[in-house]
């Protein structure tokens, strides 16, 4: 993988410039670069969590970054297959799973402001600039990768967020309430 060129990548979606999101649809070994920019947004998310509930220690903070990023890397992949899926069916968007995710994955990346979320009081302002961000990113790259107006990016982008949400609600309730639920049980313990 090629670091320069990621950076590059990554400077380019930061600047909004949506000629970066065509290139990435186009370059079929893009899509571990862009896996491992949700990864990394992940991991920045989880350790702007610190010292909230279930984090207060290190285990807790390790555990809780695993299974942020995990479920952040399968919410992720849900949400780009619903979106190739809406772009392709209601909008007869020219493009597929692993493009959407290609481009997805670098819009991703503002979602690494969540690490503020540390900073007591304004963090959490900052982490959700970067999700709303994230947002407006992510519409771009859906117009540019299945090469519609915008309009219908931000419908396609609605629709595949609400699929893709209401999995994750789904999901953390069986999975990750009883865990969240044991590290503060273990945590509480402890004190």
């Amino acid at each position: 993988m090629d670091i320069n060129q990621l950076a590059g990548r990554l400077m380019r979606v930061l600047r909004f410039d949506a000629s970066v999101f065509r290139e990435v649809a186009s370059d079929t070994n893009a899509l571990t670069q862009a896996l491992l920019v949700v990864a990394a947004a992940a991991v920045l998310t989880g350790l702007g969590n610190f010292g909230q509930i279930g984090t207060q220690t290190l285990v807790g903070v390790l555990v809780l970054v695993v299974l942020g990023t995990l479920g952040s890397l399968i919410g992720f992949a849900l949400y780009a297959g619903v979106a190739a899926i809406v772009a392709r069916a209601l909008f007869q968007g020219k493009t597929d799973f692993q493009e959407m995710a290609r481009t997805l994955g670098f819009a991703y990346i503002w979602n690494g402001l969540g690490v503020l979320n540390i900073i007591p009081c304004v963090g959490g302002v900052f982490a959700l600039i970067g999700s709303l961000v994230a947002i407006v990113a992510g519409i771009i790259a859906l117009r540019e990768s299945a090469e519609f107006d915008t309009t219908k990016a931000a419908i396609t982008a609605i629709i595949a967020g609400a699929v893709a949400l209401f999995a994750t609600f789904c999901a953390t309730t069986l999975v990750g309430l009883p865990i969240l639920a044991a590290l503060g049980a273990a945590a509480g313990a402890s004190q």
